[in-house]
């Protein structure tokens, strides 16, 4: 009897000394309240659900109680850039919470320190630039240098100014940033060569119209998210995509189809029909041939007139003619 009980408490201590041992080894840290622990190199041994979730969760930045920016809005937490990848289509589902944070970002920065930092850094890249540095400030060419070089920007203030050429409206979906609603719009600016900017923005100028086609100037600054990829009709192409706050309509006043004349306009107008009549009066004129002589008056030159010829005296005459002589 004390033999049994003797091996059942020894049975205990060893199955309490090995638990934490068995806790390490399925990757369970007992120090950090049940987190699980990334699996060491090289292990192929596949994560367990609550891993999963875990990693699922850093990966959308579910956790992420950081501000959005580090410095006042001169740029993006780098951490809310690790998810984000260029040349995909459309937002990945990995993006969408940094995507929201910075297009709230946008929005509550004043538009006035957006603008001055993206200037900043336009004379920055100027200066660096041998190319740009020749150019005048107002010609450099933003667009192509976003385009070019997109790990600068990205973050980072930026300005366009271009025509938008498509503008829809979309939900932005349940979160916890109170969001409802946004603008996508499509910018071609000057110096772009027929390849769009893609911009999302909270708040629309009253008036703009939404569209899928439309011209209108606007020019705006947000900050520069990825390069957007889209279905073009040959081949996939892709798009600086930029997160604002809004957008500035330059509407430009339609010329009238017909505006009235002035009454010098009329007599001008009135002067040159005149002198055309008179040229082409003129030169039909000289070319015409010399009228025939006139037919209506007689010739008495000879006699009897060529117009009332004698009688032949050898023509039968009628009764009334033979009474008459």
């Amino acid at each position: 009897m004390n033999r049994s009980l003797w091996i059942r408490n020894a049975l205990v201590v060893f199955v309490l000394c090995w638990q934490p041992h068995l806790g390490m080894a399925q990757g369970r840290d007992p120090d950090l309240s049940g987190r699980a622990d990334e699996p060491a190199p090289g292990s192929r041994r596949p994560l367990t659900e609550e891993e999963m979730v875990l990693k699922r969760k850093r990966e959308l930045l579910l956790d992420f109680a950081d501000p959005t920016s580090l410095d006042r809005g001169a740029s993006v937490h780098p951490r809310l850039m690790e998810t984000v990848k260029d040349n995909t289509i459309g937002v990945r589902y990995e993006e969408r919470e940094a995507y929201l944070r910075i297009l709230k970002l946008a929005s509550e920065v004043p538009l006035s320190r957006q603008e001055s930092l993206a200037a900043e850094l336009r004379a920055e890249r100027r200066l660096l630039n041998p190319n740009y540095s020749r150019r005048k400030e107002y010609d450099f060419p933003q667009f192509v240098d976003l385009f070019t070089h997109p790990e600068i920007y990205r973050g980072r203030p930026v300005s366009l100014h271009g025509v938008m050429r498509k503008l829809t409206k979309f939900e932005l979906g349940k979160n916890s940033l109170g969001m409802d609603e946004a603008y996508e719009g499509w910018v071609y600016t000057g110096d772009s060569q027929g390849n769009p900017a893609v911009v999302i923005f909270t708040n629309k100028p009253e008036g703009l119209p939404v569209s899928g086609d439309i011209q209108e100037e606007v020019e705006f600054t947000g900050y520069y998210f990825k390069m957007y990829g889209y279905d073009a009709q040959d081949v996939t192409r892709k798009a600086p995509l930029i997160l604002a706050g809004e957008v500035k309509w330059l509407p430009r006043p339609y010329k009238q189809v017909y505006q009235p004349w002035g009454l010098k306009w009329y007599v001008l107008t009135t002067l040159v029909f005149l002198f055309g009549g008179y040229l082409i009066w003129q030169t039909n004129r000289r070319e015409m041939p010399p009228l025939p002589p006139s037919q209506i008056e007689p010739d008495f030159s000879q006699f009897p007139p060529r117009e009332f010829p004698a009688p032949d005296p050898f023509a039968p005459q009628s009764p009334s003619e033979t009474e008459d002589a």
